[in-house]
């Protein structure tokens, strides 16, 4: 039991360190490069859930209507979570590929 409330803290702490990235490097304010990285990065994750929301949508459909089961709803801790890993990643991998990677 120890071991999982470690592990536990471990991901909430990694967690609340990616979101606070996510909000620091959303408050600063830049050039046209910047916003171009941010608004670029904002859209793929826009999409990359707009996606996953759709998977989730269709299995719920299955379930309902192919299998008969009950349908649960989604957890808003791992949307926000997923939101924020996705968006950090897409971030570096932008800023990565635009140059910007010295940009504060």
């Amino acid at each position: 039991m120890d071991w999982f409330l470690i592990i536990f803290s471990g991901i909430i702490l990694c967690l609340l360190i990616t979101i606070g990235l996510l909000i620091l490097s959303l408050s600063k304010q830049g050039d046209e490069r910047n916003s171009f990285i941010k608004s670029k990065s904002m859209s793929q994750t826009f999409l990359i859930m707009v996606g996953f929301l759709i998977i989730k949508i269709g299995e719920s459909l299955y379930v309902t209507f192919v299998s008969g089961g009950k349908v649960e709803g989604i957890n808003p801790f791992i949307i926000l979570a997923v939101i924020s890993v996705v968006f950090l990643i897409s971030l570096i991998l932008n800023k990565k590929k635009y140059g910007d990677w010295s940009a504060k």
